[in-house]
């Protein structure tokens, strides 16, 4: 069996494992209108209405029994409507993140920013900048006429580093040098990797 092969068989057995795990059912007891009610779910239902009632500022039980209650009210069967509005919870929760998720959106808000900062992406290509980091730019070239497109920019840790080893969301101090023409300054920035994971861009706000 080849690496790739057995690779693919771990990964396999993980997944397999993975849903074994989230899969298997669990008992809690509820009191729910001062009655005693069982309810049985998923082991990855009860985990996500943890996440659910702990960001609505409620314990779990007083979460998952306003919805028993609201489906009892309606006729519904109340594991169904449990599930049914886990998911639904879920799912707008992920459209509300959507946008911070979309790395155009992430990178143009280095445009509002007060500092030089700029854009770079696996191939050391720049993606974006700000005007701040232009004027600091046409500093570096001592000329008005200094274009962003013409800096090259090298950081003292290899980019193929920081792409593999800093999770996205995350941010370290590198030290960098951009040159310009026949003029280079040596400075430090901070890298923060663009989520979402895997990140494909980096964002640098030159701190000096």
């Amino acid at each position: 069996m080849n690496d790739r092969a057995a690779w693919q068989e771990q990964a396999d057995e993980n997944a397999d494992s993975r849903l074994i795990e989230i899969t298997n059912p669990e008992f809690r007891t509820l009191t729910i209108s001062g009655a005693r009610t069982g309810v049985r779910l998923e082991k990855i239902f009860w985990q996500a209405l943890d996440e659910l009632s702990n960001d609505a500022g409620q314990k779990r039980t007083r979460f998952v029994s306003q919805i028993v209650e609201a489906a009892n009210n309606l006729d519904i069967n109340a594991t169904g409507a449990i599930r049914s509005t886990t998911v639904d919870l879920l799912l707008r929760e992920v459209e509300r993140l959507r946008p911070l998720a979309q790395i155009s959106s992430m990178v143009g808000l280095l445009q509002a920013g007060p500092a030089p900062a700029f854009a770079l992406d696996q191939r050391k290509r720049l993606v974006q900048s700000n005007p701040e980091f232009l004027r600091y730019l046409r500093s570096v070239a001592g000329s008005p006429g200094a274009v962003a497109d013409a800096a090259q920019l090298s950081m003292e840790r290899p980019l193929d580093s920081l792409f593999k080893d800093l999770p996205a969301g995350q941010t370290t101090e590198c030290g960098i040098s951009i040159r310009s023409g026949n003029r280079e300054r040596r400075t430090t920035a901070r890298i923060l990797m663009v989520p979402p994971a895997p990140a494909k861009v980096l964002v640098g706000y030159i701190l000096s």
